[in-house]
Protein backbone atom coordinates (compact mmCIF):
# COMPACT_ATOMS: atom_id res chain seq x y z
CA UNK A 1 0.00 0.00 0.00
CA UNK A 2 1.40 3.70 -0.62
CA UNK A 3 0.64 4.11 3.07
CA UNK A 4 2.98 1.57 4.10
CA UNK A 5 5.58 2.78 1.47
CA UNK A 6 5.62 6.28 2.93
CA UNK A 7 5.97 4.82 6.04
CA UNK A 8 8.58 2.72 5.88
CA UNK A 9 10.81 5.06 3.18
CA UNK A 10 14.07 6.42 4.36
CA UNK A 11 13.43 9.61 3.87
CA UNK A 12 9.58 9.54 5.51
CA UNK A 13 11.32 7.89 8.46
CA UNK A 14 14.26 10.43 8.81
CA UNK A 15 11.76 13.31 9.13
CA UNK A 16 9.54 11.60 11.41
CA UNK A 17 12.30 10.86 13.65
CA UNK A 18 13.12 14.41 13.74
CA UNK A 19 9.73 15.40 14.59
CA UNK A 20 9.41 12.79 16.98
CA UNK A 21 12.73 14.10 18.98
CA UNK A 22 11.74 17.53 18.45
CA UNK A 23 8.64 16.96 20.27
CA UNK A 24 10.85 15.15 23.44
CA UNK A 25 12.86 18.04 23.04
CA UNK A 26 9.47 20.37 23.09
CA UNK A 27 11.03 22.36 20.04
CA UNK A 28 8.20 20.97 17.34
CA UNK A 29 7.28 24.66 16.72
CA UNK A 30 10.53 26.56 16.99
CA UNK A 31 11.97 28.16 14.11
CA UNK A 32 15.63 26.18 14.56
CA UNK A 33 14.08 23.51 12.61
CA UNK A 34 13.54 24.44 8.70
CA UNK A 35 10.30 22.47 8.28
CA UNK A 36 8.38 23.99 11.07
CA UNK A 37 7.23 26.71 9.26
CA UNK A 38 5.46 24.11 6.66
CA UNK A 39 4.57 21.51 9.16
CA UNK A 40 2.65 24.61 10.98
CA UNK A 41 1.00 25.57 8.00
CA UNK A 42 0.08 21.99 7.05
CA UNK A 43 -2.20 21.01 9.83
CA UNK A 44 -3.37 24.80 10.47
CA UNK A 45 -1.95 25.30 13.43
CA UNK A 46 -2.28 28.80 15.61
CA UNK A 47 1.45 30.40 13.78
CA UNK A 48 2.57 31.25 17.63
CA UNK A 49 1.84 27.71 19.08
CA UNK A 50 4.13 26.60 21.50
CA UNK A 51 4.55 22.99 23.22
CA UNK A 52 1.98 24.28 26.55
CA UNK A 53 1.20 20.44 27.43
CA UNK A 54 3.10 18.38 25.14
CA UNK A 55 3.87 14.95 27.25
CA UNK A 56 6.40 13.91 24.86
CA UNK A 57 8.87 14.28 27.48
CA UNK A 58 6.86 12.71 29.82
CA UNK A 59 6.76 9.55 28.13
CA UNK A 60 10.35 9.25 27.37
CA UNK A 61 11.35 9.47 30.66
CA UNK A 62 8.76 7.28 31.76
CA UNK A 63 9.30 4.52 29.34
CA UNK A 64 13.55 4.79 29.33
CA UNK A 65 13.26 4.49 33.32
CA UNK A 66 10.83 1.38 33.09
CA UNK A 67 11.80 -0.57 30.50
CA UNK A 68 15.13 -1.49 31.07
CA UNK A 69 15.23 1.09 34.48
CA UNK A 70 17.35 0.48 37.72
CA UNK A 71 20.90 -1.09 38.41
CA UNK A 72 22.70 -4.47 36.69
CA UNK A 73 23.79 -6.93 39.01
CA UNK A 74 27.75 -7.06 38.71
CA UNK A 75 27.41 -10.50 38.10
CA UNK A 76 24.45 -10.75 35.93
CA UNK A 77 22.41 -13.16 38.72
CA UNK A 78 18.20 -13.60 38.87
CA UNK A 79 18.14 -10.61 40.67
CA UNK A 80 14.25 -8.91 40.79
CA UNK A 81 15.34 -5.98 41.97
CA UNK A 82 17.39 -5.22 39.04
CA UNK A 83 17.17 -4.14 35.44
CA UNK A 84 17.50 -7.24 33.75
CA UNK A 85 17.82 -10.29 36.03
CA UNK A 86 19.03 -13.44 34.20
CA UNK A 87 17.24 -16.64 34.20
CA UNK A 88 19.51 -19.27 32.98
CA UNK A 89 21.03 -23.11 33.66
CA UNK A 90 24.76 -22.68 32.73
CA UNK A 91 25.73 -20.42 35.81
CA UNK A 92 29.18 -20.05 33.56
CA UNK A 93 27.53 -17.82 31.12
CA UNK A 94 26.61 -15.00 33.71
CA UNK A 95 29.92 -14.18 33.92
CA UNK A 96 30.48 -13.38 29.92
CA UNK A 97 26.88 -11.80 30.11
CA UNK A 98 28.48 -9.68 33.14
CA UNK A 99 31.39 -8.95 30.94
CA UNK A 100 29.92 -7.70 27.73
CA UNK A 101 27.70 -5.14 30.16
CA UNK A 102 31.09 -3.86 31.45
CA UNK A 103 32.40 -3.10 27.97
CA UNK A 104 29.17 -1.62 26.70
CA UNK A 105 28.93 0.87 29.11
CA UNK A 106 25.37 -0.78 29.72
CA UNK A 107 24.32 0.61 32.76
CA UNK A 108 24.19 3.96 30.73
CA UNK A 109 23.20 2.81 27.14
CA UNK A 110 20.49 0.84 27.58
CA UNK A 111 18.90 3.93 29.03
CA UNK A 112 19.28 5.57 26.04
CA UNK A 113 18.31 2.58 23.71
CA UNK A 114 14.90 2.39 25.26
CA UNK A 115 14.55 6.26 24.89
CA UNK A 116 15.27 6.07 21.60
CA UNK A 117 13.27 3.13 20.71
CA UNK A 118 10.43 5.07 23.20
CA UNK A 119 10.90 8.27 21.35
CA UNK A 120 11.13 7.16 17.49
CA UNK A 121 9.53 4.02 17.53
CA UNK A 122 12.81 2.06 15.76
CA UNK A 123 16.23 1.36 17.59
CA UNK A 124 19.03 -1.30 16.50
CA UNK A 125 21.45 -2.44 18.72
CA UNK A 126 24.79 -3.61 17.17
CA UNK A 127 27.54 -6.19 18.40
CA UNK A 128 30.99 -4.66 17.86
CA UNK A 129 33.80 -7.31 17.52
CA UNK A 130 36.64 -5.05 18.35
CA UNK A 131 39.36 -7.08 17.15
CA UNK A 132 42.38 -5.25 18.37
CA UNK A 133 41.20 -4.41 21.51
CA UNK A 134 40.25 -7.95 21.73
CA UNK A 135 36.93 -6.93 23.53
CA UNK A 136 33.05 -7.22 22.10
CA UNK A 137 30.29 -4.95 22.86
CA UNK A 138 26.99 -3.65 21.96
CA UNK A 139 26.60 0.02 20.19
CA UNK A 140 23.60 1.15 19.84
CA UNK A 141 22.47 2.23 16.37
CA UNK A 142 19.87 5.72 15.44
CA UNK A 143 17.33 4.32 13.22
CA UNK A 144 17.78 7.43 11.01
CA UNK A 145 20.90 5.95 9.76
CA UNK A 146 19.36 2.49 9.04
CA UNK A 147 19.00 3.18 5.18
CA UNK A 148 17.58 -0.97 5.05
CA UNK A 149 17.10 -3.32 7.00
CA UNK A 150 15.73 -7.12 6.46
CA UNK A 151 14.65 -9.36 8.22
CA UNK A 152 13.53 -12.89 7.88
CA UNK A 153 10.06 -14.32 9.44
CA UNK A 154 11.62 -14.45 13.39
CA UNK A 155 12.62 -10.96 12.98
CA UNK A 156 16.87 -11.75 13.32
CA UNK A 157 18.12 -9.07 10.99
CA UNK A 158 19.60 -10.69 7.21
CA UNK A 159 21.10 -7.80 6.10
CA UNK A 160 21.44 -4.23 6.63
CA UNK A 161 22.59 -0.66 5.06
CA UNK A 162 23.62 2.13 7.53
CA UNK A 163 23.92 5.51 5.68
CA UNK A 164 25.03 9.05 7.32
CA UNK A 165 27.11 11.80 6.91
CA UNK A 166 30.39 12.21 8.33
CA UNK A 167 33.63 13.99 7.65
CA UNK A 168 35.76 13.01 4.79
CA UNK A 169 39.02 11.13 6.76
CA UNK A 170 40.89 12.82 3.50
CA UNK A 171 39.22 16.55 3.92
CA UNK A 172 37.55 17.58 7.77
CA UNK A 173 36.04 20.75 6.09
CA UNK A 174 33.82 18.65 4.25
CA UNK A 175 31.45 15.87 4.48
CA UNK A 176 30.93 13.01 2.62
CA UNK A 177 28.41 9.73 2.81
CA UNK A 178 29.42 6.67 4.57
CA UNK A 179 27.52 4.03 3.56
CA UNK A 180 28.32 -0.10 5.63
CA UNK A 181 26.40 -2.64 4.16
CA UNK A 182 26.06 -6.09 5.91
CA UNK A 183 24.60 -9.34 4.08
CA UNK A 184 24.94 -12.71 4.40
CA UNK A 185 26.16 -15.40 1.82
CA UNK A 186 25.61 -19.28 3.63
CA UNK A 187 27.27 -18.78 7.23
CA UNK A 188 29.63 -16.11 5.95
CA UNK A 189 28.74 -12.33 7.33
CA UNK A 190 30.23 -9.96 4.19
CA UNK A 191 30.72 -6.45 5.19
CA UNK A 192 31.33 -3.89 2.48
CA UNK A 193 31.81 0.32 3.35
CA UNK A 194 31.46 2.65 0.43
CA UNK A 195 32.37 6.80 0.44
CA UNK A 196 30.11 8.57 -2.32
CA UNK A 197 29.16 5.60 -3.32
CA UNK A 198 32.83 4.42 -3.88
CA UNK A 199 34.49 1.59 -2.19
CA UNK A 200 36.41 2.79 0.78
CA UNK A 201 38.57 1.69 3.70
CA UNK A 202 37.32 3.86 6.27
CA UNK A 203 40.12 3.10 8.16
CA UNK A 204 39.87 -0.74 8.06
CA UNK A 205 42.24 -2.80 6.35
CA UNK A 206 40.11 -3.36 3.58
CA UNK A 207 36.50 -1.66 2.27
CA UNK A 208 34.98 -5.48 2.11
CA UNK A 209 35.69 -8.60 4.17
CA UNK A 210 33.64 -11.27 5.80
CA UNK A 211 33.15 -12.77 9.03
CA UNK A 212 32.26 -16.40 9.98
CA UNK A 213 29.55 -15.85 12.49
CA UNK A 214 26.55 -17.34 11.32
CA UNK A 215 23.99 -14.74 11.97
CA UNK A 216 24.51 -10.82 11.29
CA UNK A 217 25.29 -9.45 14.66
CA UNK A 218 22.51 -6.68 14.93
CA UNK A 219 19.17 -7.16 16.45
CA UNK A 220 16.34 -4.68 15.31
CA UNK A 221 13.83 -2.98 17.94
CA UNK A 222 10.09 -1.93 16.61
CA UNK A 223 9.24 -0.39 20.50
CA UNK A 224 5.56 -1.24 19.14
CA UNK A 225 5.56 -3.97 16.60
CA UNK A 226 2.41 -3.52 14.37
CA UNK A 227 3.36 -5.99 11.74
CA UNK A 228 4.96 -3.36 9.24
CA UNK A 229 8.96 -2.89 8.49
CA UNK A 230 9.07 -0.41 11.25
CA UNK A 231 7.47 0.18 14.43
CA UNK A 232 5.39 2.97 16.06
CA UNK A 233 6.82 5.19 18.62
CA UNK A 234 4.83 5.18 21.68
CA UNK A 235 3.26 8.56 21.00
CA UNK A 236 2.60 7.44 17.16
CA UNK A 237 -1.66 7.50 17.83
CA UNK A 238 -1.29 10.37 20.14
CA UNK A 239 0.35 12.80 18.08
CA UNK A 240 -2.87 14.65 16.32
CA UNK A 241 -3.79 14.83 20.02
CA UNK A 242 -1.02 16.75 21.03
CA UNK A 243 -1.04 19.22 18.46
CA UNK A 244 -4.53 20.21 19.03
CA UNK A 245 -3.80 20.61 22.99
CA UNK A 246 -0.92 23.22 22.22
CA UNK A 247 -2.79 25.13 19.79
CA UNK A 248 -5.94 25.46 21.57
CA UNK A 249 -4.07 26.04 25.09
CA UNK A 250 -1.65 28.37 23.29
CA UNK A 251 -4.26 30.30 21.82
CA UNK A 252 -5.97 30.37 25.13
CA UNK A 253 -2.58 31.56 26.76
CA UNK A 254 -2.46 34.92 24.18
CA UNK A 255 -5.82 35.53 24.91
CA UNK A 256 -5.80 35.96 28.28
CA UNK A 257 -2.05 38.15 27.47
CA UNK A 258 -4.66 40.20 25.08
CA UNK A 259 -6.96 41.00 27.76
CA UNK A 260 -4.50 41.66 30.58
CA UNK A 261 -2.19 44.15 27.78
CA UNK A 262 -5.10 45.00 25.77
CA UNK A 263 -4.47 47.81 22.96
CA UNK A 264 -7.06 51.12 23.43
CA UNK A 265 -8.35 53.65 21.13
CA UNK A 266 -8.15 56.98 22.02
CA UNK A 267 -10.29 59.71 20.80
CA UNK A 268 -9.61 63.26 20.57
CA UNK A 269 -5.52 62.47 20.83
CA UNK A 270 -2.86 63.44 18.16
CA UNK A 271 -0.57 60.37 17.67
CA UNK A 272 2.79 61.02 18.85
CA UNK A 273 5.30 61.97 16.30
CA UNK A 274 8.16 59.24 15.72
CA UNK A 275 10.33 60.95 17.81
CA UNK A 276 8.29 61.66 20.64
CA UNK A 277 8.44 58.98 23.11
CA UNK A 278 7.43 58.09 26.53
CA UNK A 279 9.57 56.31 29.75
CA UNK A 280 7.77 53.59 29.47
CA UNK A 281 8.51 52.84 26.02
CA UNK A 282 12.21 53.81 26.96
CA UNK A 283 12.11 51.68 29.92
CA UNK A 284 11.34 48.50 27.08
CA UNK A 285 13.99 49.23 24.88
CA UNK A 286 16.61 47.53 27.92
CA UNK A 287 14.42 44.23 28.06
CA UNK A 288 15.05 41.52 25.14
CA UNK A 289 11.29 41.34 24.24
CA UNK A 290 9.94 44.71 24.33
CA UNK A 291 6.89 43.77 22.82
CA UNK A 292 5.62 42.24 25.77
CA UNK A 293 6.23 45.25 28.23
CA UNK A 294 4.70 47.66 25.11
CA UNK A 295 0.94 48.45 25.18
CA UNK A 296 -0.40 48.96 21.02
CA UNK A 297 -1.88 52.17 21.46
CA UNK A 298 -4.91 53.72 18.62
CA UNK A 299 -6.00 56.94 18.06
CA UNK A 300 -9.22 58.49 17.14
CA UNK A 301 -11.12 61.52 15.79
CA UNK A 302 -12.80 63.58 18.68
CA UNK A 303 -16.10 62.19 19.65
CA UNK A 304 -14.98 58.59 19.88
CA UNK A 305 -14.81 56.60 23.03
CA UNK A 306 -11.09 54.71 24.66
CA UNK A 307 -12.07 51.15 24.58
CA UNK A 308 -9.94 47.87 24.58
CA UNK A 309 -9.72 46.40 21.97
CA UNK A 310 -9.99 42.64 22.53
CA UNK A 311 -12.14 40.12 20.95
CA UNK A 312 -14.59 38.27 23.81
CA UNK A 313 -13.46 34.99 24.60
CA UNK A 314 -14.99 32.68 27.37
CA UNK A 315 -11.49 31.97 29.15
CA UNK A 316 -13.53 29.55 31.83
CA UNK A 317 -15.48 27.40 29.25
CA UNK A 318 -11.79 27.23 27.09
CA UNK A 319 -9.92 26.35 29.26
CA UNK A 320 -12.71 23.46 30.31
CA UNK A 321 -12.63 22.50 26.87
CA UNK A 322 -8.65 22.31 26.97
CA UNK A 323 -9.36 19.93 30.30
CA UNK A 324 -11.33 17.81 28.15
CA UNK A 325 -8.66 17.24 25.86
CA UNK A 326 -6.40 16.75 28.42
CA UNK A 327 -8.57 13.97 29.92
CA UNK A 328 -9.19 12.29 26.54
CA UNK A 329 -5.43 12.34 25.76
CA UNK A 330 -4.53 10.92 29.00
CA UNK A 331 -6.85 7.95 28.79
CA UNK A 332 -4.87 6.51 26.15
CA UNK A 333 -1.84 6.98 28.35
CA UNK A 334 -2.35 5.19 31.42
CA UNK A 335 1.30 5.90 32.40
CA UNK A 336 0.93 9.46 32.58
CA UNK A 337 -1.02 9.00 36.10
CA UNK A 338 -0.11 5.92 37.24
CA UNK A 339 1.22 7.18 40.30
CA UNK A 340 -1.96 8.86 41.27
CA UNK A 341 0.39 12.53 41.81
CA UNK A 342 -2.97 14.08 40.51
CA UNK A 343 -4.72 12.71 43.58
CA UNK A 344 -5.09 14.91 46.61
CA UNK A 345 -5.20 13.00 50.02
CA UNK A 346 -3.91 9.59 50.87
CA UNK A 347 -5.00 6.71 48.69
CA UNK A 348 -4.62 3.10 49.96
CA UNK A 349 -3.06 0.45 48.44
CA UNK A 350 -5.67 -1.16 46.61
CA UNK A 351 -6.38 2.01 45.09
CA UNK A 352 -3.34 2.40 43.90
CA UNK A 353 -2.55 -1.29 42.40
CA UNK A 354 -6.12 -0.76 40.23
CA UNK A 355 -4.76 2.10 39.22
CA UNK A 356 -1.44 1.16 38.29
CA UNK A 357 -2.78 -2.01 36.53
CA UNK A 358 -2.97 -0.78 33.00
CA UNK A 359 0.30 0.63 33.17
CA UNK A 360 1.41 -2.65 33.78
CA UNK A 361 -0.09 -4.68 31.46
CA UNK A 362 1.60 -2.46 29.16
CA UNK A 363 4.54 -2.13 29.98
CA UNK A 364 5.03 -6.01 30.35
CA UNK A 365 3.99 -5.79 26.69
CA UNK A 366 6.33 -3.35 25.24
CA UNK A 367 9.06 -5.46 27.69
CA UNK A 368 8.32 -8.58 25.30
CA UNK A 369 10.23 -6.61 22.57
CA UNK A 370 13.43 -5.01 23.91
CA UNK A 371 13.87 -8.36 26.68
CA UNK A 372 13.95 -10.36 23.27
CA UNK A 373 16.32 -8.62 21.45
CA UNK A 374 18.58 -7.91 24.17
CA UNK A 375 18.83 -11.88 24.86
CA UNK A 376 19.76 -12.19 21.26
CA UNK A 377 22.39 -9.76 20.73
CA UNK A 378 23.67 -11.48 24.36
CA UNK A 379 23.75 -14.85 22.62
CA UNK A 380 25.49 -13.35 19.90
CA UNK A 381 28.17 -11.18 21.99
CA UNK A 382 28.75 -14.18 23.99
CA UNK A 383 29.60 -16.39 20.83
CA UNK A 384 31.47 -14.33 18.94
CA UNK A 385 33.51 -13.44 22.31
CA UNK A 386 33.94 -16.99 22.46
CA UNK A 387 35.17 -17.40 19.24
CA UNK A 388 37.82 -14.88 19.70
CA UNK A 389 38.75 -16.07 22.85
CA UNK A 390 38.54 -13.12 24.75
CA UNK A 391 38.99 -12.97 28.02
CA UNK A 392 35.98 -13.91 30.60
CA UNK A 393 34.81 -16.18 27.37
CA UNK A 394 35.85 -18.90 27.83
CA UNK A 395 34.04 -22.76 27.10
CA UNK A 396 32.18 -20.74 24.02
CA UNK A 397 32.67 -20.42 20.79
CA UNK A 398 29.94 -19.96 17.62
CA UNK A 399 28.31 -23.47 17.81
CA UNK A 400 27.40 -22.12 21.45
CA UNK A 401 24.56 -21.62 19.95
CA UNK A 402 23.64 -24.98 18.91
CA UNK A 403 24.52 -26.53 21.81
CA UNK A 404 22.07 -24.07 24.26
CA UNK A 405 25.29 -23.17 26.21
CA UNK A 406 23.83 -19.61 25.77
CA UNK A 407 20.05 -20.22 26.39
CA UNK A 408 18.78 -17.62 28.72
CA UNK A 409 15.90 -15.22 29.27
CA UNK A 410 15.26 -11.98 31.03
CA UNK A 411 13.18 -12.79 33.86
CA UNK A 412 10.15 -10.78 34.66
CA UNK A 413 10.57 -8.07 37.41
CA UNK A 414 8.13 -5.12 39.16
CA UNK A 415 7.08 -2.48 37.20
CA UNK A 416 6.18 -0.60 40.18
CA UNK A 417 8.84 0.08 43.38
CA UNK A 418 6.93 -1.80 45.78
CA UNK A 419 5.70 0.13 49.01
CA UNK A 420 6.56 -1.72 52.42
CA UNK A 421 3.34 -0.48 53.84
CA UNK A 422 1.66 -1.70 50.48
CA UNK A 423 3.05 -4.68 50.89
CA UNK A 424 2.42 -5.32 55.44
CA UNK A 425 -1.44 -4.76 53.82
CA UNK A 426 -1.22 -7.34 51.51
CA UNK A 427 0.46 -10.20 53.99
CA UNK A 428 -2.33 -8.80 56.30
CA UNK A 429 -4.95 -9.75 53.76
CA UNK A 430 -3.42 -12.76 52.86
CA UNK A 431 -3.68 -14.27 56.26
CA UNK A 432 -7.07 -13.35 57.02
CA UNK A 433 -7.85 -15.16 54.05
CA UNK A 434 -6.31 -17.93 55.38
CA UNK A 435 -7.95 -17.69 58.84
CA UNK A 436 -11.19 -17.60 56.60
CA UNK A 437 -10.50 -20.62 54.57
CA UNK A 438 -9.60 -22.90 58.12
CA UNK A 439 -12.47 -21.65 59.47
CA UNK A 440 -14.21 -23.28 56.03
CA UNK A 441 -12.68 -26.45 56.53
CA UNK A 442 -9.31 -25.97 54.41
CA UNK A 443 -6.01 -27.09 55.88
CA UNK A 444 -3.05 -24.52 56.55
CA UNK A 445 -0.54 -26.41 54.48
CA UNK A 446 -3.05 -26.77 51.49
CA UNK A 447 -4.29 -23.44 51.14
CA UNK A 448 -0.39 -22.18 51.03
CA UNK A 449 0.13 -25.28 48.66
CA UNK A 450 -2.59 -23.27 46.38
CA UNK A 451 -0.87 -19.79 46.60
CA UNK A 452 1.96 -20.84 45.06
CA UNK A 453 4.32 -21.32 48.60
CA UNK A 454 7.40 -24.15 48.33
CA UNK A 455 7.31 -27.06 50.08
CA UNK A 456 10.43 -25.95 52.14
CA UNK A 457 8.39 -22.44 53.02
CA UNK A 458 5.26 -24.36 54.05
CA UNK A 459 7.79 -27.00 56.03
CA UNK A 460 8.94 -24.05 58.00
CA UNK A 461 5.25 -23.41 59.49
CA UNK A 462 4.12 -26.62 60.30
CA UNK A 463 7.12 -27.79 62.00
CA UNK A 464 7.07 -24.26 63.66
CA UNK A 465 6.82 -25.04 67.72
CA UNK A 466 3.95 -22.91 67.76
CA UNK A 467 2.26 -24.73 64.96
CA UNK A 468 2.64 -28.07 66.59
CA UNK A 469 1.34 -26.44 70.01
CA UNK A 470 -2.01 -25.39 68.43
CA UNK A 471 -2.29 -28.75 66.46
CA UNK A 472 -1.50 -30.41 69.75
CA UNK A 473 -3.96 -28.40 71.72
CA UNK A 474 -7.13 -28.62 68.68
CA UNK A 475 -6.84 -32.33 69.00
CA UNK A 476 -7.09 -32.41 73.36
CA UNK A 477 -10.15 -30.26 72.68
CA UNK A 478 -11.26 -32.51 69.68
CA UNK A 479 -10.62 -35.27 71.99
CA UNK A 480 -12.21 -34.19 74.98
CA UNK A 481 -15.25 -32.24 73.76
CA UNK A 482 -16.40 -34.38 70.82
CA UNK A 483 -14.64 -37.21 70.91
CA UNK A 484 -12.48 -37.30 67.97
CA UNK A 485 -10.16 -39.87 67.14
CA UNK A 486 -6.22 -39.25 68.20
CA UNK A 487 -4.89 -38.69 64.82
CA UNK A 488 -7.55 -35.88 63.99
CA UNK A 489 -5.34 -33.06 62.34
CA UNK A 490 -7.36 -29.74 62.51
CA UNK A 491 -5.42 -26.63 61.81
CA UNK A 492 -4.92 -23.90 64.02
CA UNK A 493 -4.43 -20.52 63.07
CA UNK A 494 -1.95 -18.33 62.50
CA UNK A 495 -1.61 -15.25 64.73
CA UNK A 496 -3.62 -14.94 67.55
CA UNK A 497 -5.98 -12.99 65.75
CA UNK A 498 -5.15 -13.85 61.99
CA UNK A 499 -3.65 -10.59 61.10
CA UNK A 500 -1.12 -11.67 59.64
CA UNK A 501 1.57 -12.08 63.29
CA UNK A 502 3.74 -15.13 63.05
CA UNK A 503 6.41 -17.00 64.90
CA UNK A 504 9.91 -15.69 64.66
CA UNK A 505 10.74 -19.17 63.00
CA UNK A 506 8.58 -18.03 60.55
Amino acid sequence: MAGEADFNSFEARKFRYDLYWSYYENTAYSKIHAWARIFKSNYGLYKAIRGIYNPAYRLGEFWKTHLWGGPLDPFARNDESTATPIQTQNEDLRGALAQVWRWSNWQTNKNICALWGTVLGDVAIKVIDDVQKRKVFFEIIHPGTIKSVDLDKMGNVKGYVIEQELKDPENLNRFVVYREVASRNGDEVVYELFKNDAPYAWGNEAHTWSEPYGFVPMVFIRHNNVGLNFGFSEYQGGHAKFREVDDVASKLSDQIRKMVDAPWLFSGVSKPTSKARTAYTEASDQNELPIREETPVFYGPVGSSAYPLVSNLNISDTAAYVKDLLEILEKDYPELNSDLLNVKGDISGRALRVNQRPTENKVRDRRVNYDDALVRAQMMAVAIGGFRHYDGFEGFDLESYDKGDLDHSIADRPVFQEDKADELELEQTFWNVAKSAKSNGMPLPLFLERHGWSDEDILKITNSEEYKARLEAFKQIAALSEGSEEGETEIGEVGQAGDGSQSEED
